[in-house]
């Protein structure tokens, strides 16, 4: 499993963190505890939240606390719930201190006493270290040591694998990369899992432009190179751009998450993603802080290669 704060509901504290998510992925209706119906099919996709240790910090006209906290009532008033949060990397405000991640934990409590497992990725504002050291005994598992330096996991639903990459290289540098070890460690991973569906994360945007210019993901023909010829993989989902935005490469869908934090350009959305899979595809549904965006509620289906 990736970074995972399971849920604190009182199956949660009785079973370990494998169970708890396990609970989480029963179908819909058998969770128990008093909690709202689960869709095993729907997952809530957030990225850029950039949480601050101070809850007043307001960074770009924006107050990351009051936005994450927004989002979060969202997700946890959605019915049926959703199975799963994901949120995909530049959890920690630039620097990814200690004290950003006390203040992430606290944000998403929330989630968690709802009965969603929170999966977490790690961006260029993160401090892997930091992060780690933040969470309490079996929120992160590593699934292979070869790439042990690395927090990469693999969450396996009914209708698709989920890969969890790792693309922070120095924290506050903006440029990511994955490295030779993860790239061949998730090849390896999606051989072994080629019967189902498989959509991919990862925090840094791909980027193809000259070396010396990429301030995305630096190795991301290696990328490419692995998914692209994988016809399981339907999806790629990213953000580090702070902007909504969907394509396709080679029938491949790359899905550029909007942020939950400050935007670089304002007239561009600012919330959350509902993602739900279906049997040959998907269906995205952009959730705008500003219900009033133009783009709030646009639905975006996902037809799968």
């Amino acid at each position: 499993m990736p970074i995972t704060l399971p849920p604190t509901s009182r199956r949660g504290f009785l079973r370990s963190s494998a169970a708890a998510w396990a609970a989480a992925m029963l179908p819909s209706g058998a969770r128990g505890d008093g909690a709202r119906e689960s869709d095993p099919h729907r997952f809530a996709l957030l990225s850029d939240v950039h949480i601050h240790a101070d809850k007043t910090n307001k960074t770009r006209e924006t107050v990351m606390w009051e936005t994450m906290s927004r989002a979060v009532g969202e997700i946890v008033g959605l019915d049926p719930a959703p199975s799963a949060v994901i949120v995909n990397g530049d959890c920690a405000h630039f620097y990814g201190k200690p004290e950003d991640y006390v203040t992430f934990v606290e944000a998403v409590r929330p989630l968690r006493r709802a009965a969603l497992p929170v999966h977490a990725t790690l961006g260029n504002h993160d401090h892997r270290a930091n992060f780690l050291e933040a969470l309490t005994p079996g929120e992160v598992r590593v699934n292979d040591k070869d790439v042990a330096e690395r927090v990469v996991g693999i969450v396996s639903t009914k209708r698709a694998n989920l890969f969890l990459l790792d693309s922070l290289d120095q924290t506050d540098k903006t440029p990511g990369v994955l490295g030779a070890r993860q790239l061949a460690w998730l090849a390896r991973a999606l051989d072994a899992r080629a019967e189902k569906p498989a959509l991919v994360f990862m925090h840094h945007n791909p980027d193809g432009r000259p070396l010396e210019k990429r301030s995305g993901l630096t190795d991301t023909q290696g990328l490419f190179d692995v998914l692209l010829p994988r016809k399981q993989v339907k999806a790629l989902f990213y953000g580090h751009s702070h902007v909504w935005t969907y394509t396709k490469r080679d029938g491949m869908h790359l899905v550029n998450l909007p942020p939950t934090a400050w935007l670089f350009m304002p007239a561009l959305p600012q919330g959350w993603v509902d993602l739900r899979l279906g049997e040959a595809g998907a269906v995205m549904e952009l959730r705008c802080l500003d219900a009033k965006h133009h783009l709030h509620g646009e639905k975006v289906e996902l037809a799968w290669r």
